[in-house]
């Protein structure tokens, strides 16, 4: 323990000449105090020199530094399935109080040596005690993730998972649970793990989008247990059929699949529905439906993809883009180049313009542009075109990280995205400190050179004469989407990334003062959200107005909102919504003048809950295996108890912390103060020296 000081150490030494002498010149010759004996006034005197040291000490401002001794409990995590899953095949009226009582019962049990911290989870995990079995999907394997997230480097004991198995969201949990470090997870065995007779819809894969007088591909997954029957599949819509196709079920195959080919017709939200016909014995009909809306559109736009010559980027670009159905993508090489270059609404160029071609048409052109930058780009060229990106002295490439403008607003990056922009590998980039970009650009993507972040653009956007122009100033990015398939099996951010360059480039930009903004697709488990963006006479943002927005469902049923101020805008939480088509009308008055727009969307059924409903106990078995834990029966709860207590592991953790405080804070002093003060007082007074 030590005291700390913001001041120079001879501002002490001032503290004890103004104490001593306020009572050097209290005490020296008081003519009220000459009955008092000598003893007493040279304590009075030590008493009222201890007062004011402390109060000119402690306005110093003194610090107290001391070490802490403190313990932590071992944690015992406790963690509950909450998807629906759990009581497809169990008698919720007879199941949920018991379970609840033994749960609470093992909790408090628990709660006497440990400290207990309790979870819900189904496709995320939230603090609870109580599960009410209504999640629509279920994510194992983030439950792990969050609870080493949330507990690194304290004192975890062990994981008890309430579960029924089944997951259909995120990664096998057994990769996850190995990654805990001897921290036992002992498994409760919810549901049913008994075969029983039963085909469903495993998955109906189909398009988001179509185009109109185009046909596209229904492909439906079926998957049965203990049938060897025949059955009819039928594809409908708007209760109508329009095709059926017989199968014979059998559970020896596997998933099977049927096939259904649509033309697209209508312009609009279309709805279709598959339908398994119920097979005798059949456990249960519910998972024999899918319902999916599929939006018809005028046509698709087009973009052209020019390179130099064949690169890995090049075809990292096509393959993102061309996993989009709205986009139709074209590759060629400059030799080739198309003549007309007015048909596309966006043009992507890699590696030009350089020494035998400066592409002088794309100049002249009014087309959306996206400049990709390689080791083969003439940047005196690239000057000379103009097009809001000046690299002077550039003559030798080097390596640059990324790192991202959190003030970039011209769209939002997935998580996906962020995660993989963060630890992506280097790109090659021209060596210049000359990066002169136009006034009407801003940049997503900045240079880090080494662990230096540099203000040179890699990523950015802006307008030149009214044309949409985009700078990607580097290559080898398509090392990017390989490094996050390799680490997540999916290539969400990567494609998500380039999807959204396209779309800034292609949209045809909105002068209108109102606009409104949502997704055309949403799952049943996820929040239906709106924003919207009013504008004045001067084309400057307000929120002083009311909007009123009207939904209607399927059952042309009218449900009335009003959108929230927000900053300068404005959005909307409709929360989560029924499955079905939806079509909304938002209406504003703004001077004077009523403002609207229309839309419509679909909020998918996801139904992975239902689809099958036969409890994994292997994979619960498997997770307590692998940890060291215990996996039991829903009726054998109680027994846990010895499991968990029985870790010789389980032991409180003591450490040491150094902690400052104010020294004004401690009581004790003002006590000491306040005491030499009333007994002088007191003597002084009873002796006539007041």
């Amino acid at each position: 323990m030590k005291i700390l000081l913001n001041s120079p150490v001879w501002y002490i030494a001032i503290c004890i000449i103004i104490a001593g002498l306020g009572a050097y010149f209290l005490y020296r010759n008081d003519s009220k105090l000459k009955e008092l004996p000598k003893g007493w006034k040279q304590l009075l005197g030590v008493f009222r020199f201890a007062s004011l040291f402390c109060v000119f000490f402690l306005l110093l401002e003194p610090l107290l530094e001391y070490t802490k001794t403190k313990v932590d409990k071992p944690i015992v995590v406790l963690v509950q399935d909450n998807s629906s899953s759990v009581l497809s095949r169990t008698d919720s009226a007879s199941f949920i109080p018991k379970y609840t009582e033994d749960i609470s019962q093992l909790s408090r049990q628990l709660s006497s040596e440990y400290e207990v911290v309790s979870y819900v989870f189904g496709k995320g995990i939230n603090e609870g005690e109580n599960a009410d079995f209504k999640e629509n999907t279920t994510n194992i394997s983030r439950v792990f993730e969050e609870i080493q997230a949330r507990y690194y480097n304290r004192n975890l004991g062990a994981i008890i998972l309430s579960s029924d198995g089944i997951y259909n969201q995120g990664k096998n949990p057994v990769y996850e649970a190995r990654k805990l470090k001897n921290i036992p997870v002992h498994t409760i065995r919810l549901g049913d793990s008994t075969p029983q007779k039963d085909v469903w819809i495993q998955e109906v894969f189909h398009n988001k989008l179509a185009y109109e007088g185009n046909t596209f591909l229904v492909e439906v997954s079926l998957n049965s247990n203990e049938i060897n029957q025949k059955t009819t599949v039928f594809l409908m819509k708007s209760g109508k059929v329009l095709s059926s196709k017989p199968l014979e079920v059998l559970s020896r195959k596997g998933i099977q699949k049927v096939q259904f080919e649509i033309e697209a017709k209508d312009i609009g939200l279309k709805k279709y529905s598959v339908v398994v016909k119920e097979v005798e014995g059949e456990f249960t009909t519910v998972n024999n439906s899918s319902s999916f809306y599929v939006e018809v559109l005028q046509s698709k736009q087009k973009i052209l993809l020019l390179a130099q010559s064949p690169h890995p980027d090049v075809q990292a670009i096509k393959n993102s883009l061309s996993s989009n159905e709205n986009y139709e993508i074209e590759v060629k090489l400059i030799a080739d180049a198309p003549k007309e270059l007015d048909v596309f609404d966006l043009v992507i160029t890699h590696n030009l313009p350089n020494k035998t071609n400066s592409f002088n048409a794309i100049k002249s052109s009014s087309i959306p542009l996206l400049l990709v930058l390689g080791n083969q780009t003439d940047l005196g060229k690239l000057n000379e075109l103009e097009a809001g990106l000046e690299i002077k002295d550039g003559r030798e490439f080097t390596e640059a990280g990324t790192w991202i403008n959190s003030n970039f607003t011209e769209f939002t990056l997935s998580d996906e995205s962020i995660n993989l922009l963060r630890k992506v590998s280097p790109l090659q980039v021209p060596f210049s400190t000359s990066y002169k970009l136009g006034n009407s650009f801003s940049t997503l993507l900045y240079q880090r050179i080494g662990t230096a972040k540099t203000s040179y653009a890699l990523l950015s956007f802006g307008t030149i004469s009214e044309r949409k122009v985009g700078f990607f100033v580097g290559e080898g990015f398509w090392r990017w989407k390989i490094q996050e398939y390799a680490e997540n099996e999916s290539s969400a951010g990567f494609d998500g990334l380039i999807q959204q360059i396209a779309q800034l480039l292609v949209a045809k930009e909105d002068k209108s003062k109102f606009r409104v903004s949502g997704k055309p697709n949403y799952e049943n488990s996820e929040d239906v959200i709106f924003s919207a963006e009013l504008y004045n006479e001067s084309y400057e943002l307000v929120n002083t107005q009311e909007i009123e927005f009207d939904l209607v469902n399927e059952e042309k049923e009218v449900f009335q909102y009003l959108f929230s101020p927000k900053v300068n805008a404005y959005s909307l939480d409709l929360g989560r919504l029924p499955a079905g088509a939806y079509h909304y009308k938002a209406s504003v008055k703004l001077e004077n003048e009523s403002l609207i727009k229309e839309g419509d969307f679909s909020v998918n059924e996801t139904g992975l809950e239902l689809k099958n409903t036969r409890a994994n106990h292997e994979l619960l078995y498997q997770i307590s295996s692998e940890t060291g834990g215990k996996s039991v029966e829903v009726s054998q709860i109680g027994s846990l108890l010895s499991a968990v207590t029985g870790n010789k592991n389980m032991v409180d953790v003591s450490y040491q912390e150094k902690e400052i405080d104010d020294l004004i804070e401690l009581k004790f002093i003002f006590a000491i103060v306040l005491f030499f003060l009333s007994v002088e007082w007191f003597v002084r007074k009873r002796n006539g020296g007041y």
